[in-house]
């Protein structure tokens, strides 16, 4: 754990007095180093952005990896990175922020 005097949280701006901020939600273990944020604001943006694994029907948090899948008409749906959720051959990877996915890429199939 990175212990600093000078952390402060992204969203309300209070002191934050190590990094990771765990918090234990819906039954996940939640690490989140990046962004640095309160363990009160990581419970009610989990509460307000998490979304629906498309394969469990589980919780994904905000600031969690993700699998993507292509739905019908252009939609995404979105699956933990997890051996139990994702599909082989799913090609498209992103992480999850507050209700919108970060860093998309697609991983290319070798020929």
């Amino acid at each position: 754990m990175n212990q600093s005097n000078n952390l402060t949280c992204m969203e309300c701006g209070k002191k934050v007095t190590s990094v990771p901020t765990f918090l234990e939600y819906k039954g996940q273990e939640i690490f989140v180093f990046d962004p640095v944020i309160c363990k009160l604001c990581l419970e009610k943006l989990c509460e307000n952005y998490s979304i629906e694994c498309a394969n469990c029907g589980g919780t994904i948090p905000p600031y969690s990896h993700v699998g993507i899948l292509k739905a019908g008409n252009g939609q995404s749906q979105y699956i933990h990175m997890t051996t139990q959720c994702n599909t082989p051959g799913n090609a498209f990877y992103g992480y999850w922020g507050k209700g919108t996915i970060r860093e998309f890429i697609q991983i290319e199939a070798c020929s």
